[in-house]
């Protein structure tokens, strides 16, 4: 080959590798300008993304219930929810929005079916959506709680310019983002506290109605750790004051094994319809912890074994209300605890002349049938039995007024009644049924049943957090403070049933059964049942109507009858985000 060839075929050469170099870099720099505008896309839409999640946070702690009721100035909670996104949304991303417009958007966009378009100074506008329920937003919703009043939805869409992409005749893309989140359960009515794992305790369901029972819980969420029990005719109905929407917590349904119920035994009650129960699933049973609410310091820790009672109980004149025990075998009730009366019909009162005894330590009560004890929260007591003179006396300044500490049992007796106004009962586990109330009888706590004591709610003697409502002037001895009762950030406690662990070495989980009402017996009481460690047992027909919150380690209620429990504690949101998930 001569030397002119080769170097035409050298020459040839390097125009191929010019070429495939210029059709490289041509390659290269494409792939590098997509690269670098679509990682700014994926930064803005993570940036979208983190204020439509932080919006919805906001503004869902608003969505407590009853949803009507104004957050004030006549506002209802949807609007101050979507107010409270839009400021955080107009905050985030700079929108310039005068809060006449925010309000505007608010109010106007109940169901925003459309978004609100908010112009951009040189740049494209922002679309918009704040939407409670979600599903006011129409097909622009695309979650799944789309009729759930407690849930709180935003997505924010803008369109995005190219830069390098640009050279490809890629189109501008609009960059979205969205979060739908809720008040998670917080006005907790019923918690039952055992968890996978932990001893049973009396019966094999952490929550079992039985025998055509309902439990009612108004203006209230249910929650339990594990599994829930509802017998053919039972019914759960949750519902708030003013409207339906309630929420649950509880281990999702199967048709039978551990947790046996079916959904439409959960509702919203009395007629099941509209049954707006938002079931909220643990899929880790075991979040619900307990209140932990304190035990007053003066019984903490309390006595492995009768101490001398601080209440001066018979000083000798009779063996019958010795060292704290007390049966009582006079006095009766005005109103006879055992027909319309328990179906809140009517109100349980004590004869006035009805034995007395003042707050400090016992060791057993009993009420004979028919008969009626009056809990006194400042006056001590020298004896119940009608032979012997009583001499009361104010309670002293060193001592908690209103405060019944049994380190035995109370017996209510067939028709029998006790009755106490701004007291708190504390039980000490030992024996099973410990408070045990028998057909027909009534324990009726802070609800005006005291002879002279104001109808009404009452607050217990001693609240959850760790007060009590009472103050001590030298002049006047103890004063109950009614102005406390405006507040439902103050809930009085009607029963403490302490947990082992307070006072002993026993594990953590080691249940008792202290709380047994039988057939035709019957809890009327205002205030907190705390009894985190109790397996307590409701039959009959009880009349329960309690407000704030039961406690338990496990709960079961079989008598036929409609149990209502009502919450009036106060609104503590948290709240949590669930859409969108993994995946959408």
């Amino acid at each position: 080959m001569s030397m002119a060839a080769t170097a035409e075929r050298r020459a040839g050469e390097r125009g191929q590798v010019l070429v495939l170099f210029t059709l490289g870099l041509t390659v290269f720099l494409l792939a590098a300008a997509i690269t670098f505008d679509f990682g700014f896309w994926l930064s803005v839409r993570r940036d979208y993304q983190n204020v439509a999640d932080a919006a919805v946070l906001a503004g869902s702690p608003f969505l407590t219930r009853p949803i009507g009721e104004p957050c004030g100035a006549g506002i209802d909670k949807p609007t101050c929810a979507r107010r409270e996104a839009w400021r955080y949304i107009n905050d985030q991303l700079g929108l310039g929005l005068a809060p006449g417009q925010i309000v505007s958007f608010a109010s106007g966009n109940t169901s925003q079916g459309a978004p609100e378009v908010v112009p951009v100074p040189g740049g494209t506008p922002f679309n918009i959506w704040v939407s409670t329920p979600p599903g006011g937003a129409g097909t622009d919703y695309i979650g799944a709680y789309a009729t759930d009043r407690r849930k709180l939805w935003a997505r924010i869409d803008r369109v995005r310019p190219t830069f390098f992409s640009r050279i490809a005749a890629f189109a501008d893309p609009n960059i979205s983002a969205w979060a739908t989140s809720g008040s998670h359960p917080n006005r907790f009515a019923v918690i039952t506290l055992r968890r996978p794992g932990q001893a049973p305790g009396s019966i094999g369901e952490d929550i079992n109605l039985a025998g055509n029972s309902i439990l009612e819980v108004i203006d209230g969420d249910v929650g339990g750790n594990w599994n829930m029990k509802l017998n053919s005719g039972s019914q759960l109905w949750v519902r708030g004051a003013n409207d339906n929407d309630a929420d649950t917590y509880l281990i999702e349904w199967q048709s039978c094994g551990n947790s046996c119920w079916t959904t439409g035994q959960v509702n919203s009650g009395p007629n099941g319809n509209p049954p707006n129960v938002i079931n909220q699933p643990d899929p880790l049973p075991g979040v619900l912890d307990d209140p932990n609410y304190p035990l007053p310091a003066a019984l903490t820790p309390p006595p492995t074994t009768p101490v001398p009672p601080a209440v001066p109980l018979g000083q000798g004149n009779t063996p019958l209300d010795t060292q704290g025990v007390i049966d009582v075998r006079n006095g009766g009730p005005n109103v006879a605890p055992g027909g319309a009366s328990l179906d809140g019909s009517g109100v349980l009162t004590c004869d006035p002349l009805s034995p007395r005894i003042g707050p400090g330590y016992y060791s057993s009560i009993t009420v004979r049938s028919g008969k009626c004890l009056i809990l006194d929260p400042t006056l001590l007591h020298t004896s119940v039995v009608a032979a012997v003179p009583d001499v009361p006396t104010p309670v002293p300044g060193d001592q908690l007024p209103g405060i019944f500490y049994i380190n035995g049992t109370i017996d209510i007796n067939s028709d029998a009644l006790l009755v106490g106004d701004r007291v708190t009962l504390i039980m000490r586990p030992g024996s099973s049924n410990q408070l045990d109330v028998k057909a027909g009888g009534v324990v009726s706590l802070n609800r005006g049943a005291s002879p002279g004591a104001p109808a009404g709610r009452r607050l217990g003697a001693w609240m959850t957090n760790g007060t009590s409502p009472y103050s001590y002037s030298s002049l006047g001895g103890w004063q109950y403070q009614t102005s406390l009762e405006a507040s439902n950030e103050n809930v009085g406690m009607a029963l403490y049933v302490i947990k082992r662990e307070q006072y002993t070495t026993a594990a953590a989980d080691d249940s008792s059964n202290v709380v047994v009402v039988n057939a035709l017996g019957g809890l009327a009481w205002d205030g907190l049942s705390y009894a985190p460690h109790d397996n307590v047992t409701l039959a009959g027909r009880p009349g329960h109507d309690g407000v704030g919150q039961l406690v338990a380690w496990t709960f079961k209620f079989a008598g036929n009858v409609a149990v209502k429990q009502t919450y009036l504690g106060p609104d503590i949101a948290i709240p949590r985000l669930f859409e969108p998930t993994l995946g959408q």
